[in-house]
């Protein structure tokens, strides 16, 4: 007769490993969300100006659209994404 194989546990990285992932892990996140975060500030922060720019009769000046609402858009994005990821993987590192 054929023994039952035993499942084997898969061995777990070591804690510094694990620092090192959640530390890429936040660092990734961040950089995707904020590029999310400019990509939908430019998109409102354009058709704003467009908008404003139409109703008031001007030509539009585009660089605002970067100035005053992606770039700060993308700042905070950034920002909030970088803080949870943090606690979050504090939180990862406590637990296991």
């Amino acid at each position: 007769m054929a023994s039952a194989a035993t499942p084997s546990a898969k061995p777990r990285p070591g804690w510094f490993v694990r620092c090192i992932m959640l530390g890429f892990r936040t660092l990734l996140l961040t950089l995707l969300f904020t590029a999310a975060g400019m990509a939908v500030g430019l998109f409102c922060g354009i058709i704003g100006t467009a908008t404003l720019a139409a109703i008031r009769g001007q030509h539009a000046n585009m660089a605002n659209a970067y100035w005053h609402v992606a770039i700060p858009t993308a700042v905070v994005a950034g920002t909030c994404t970088f803080l949870w990821n943090v606690v979050q993987s504090i939180k990862t590192l406590i637990k296991k």
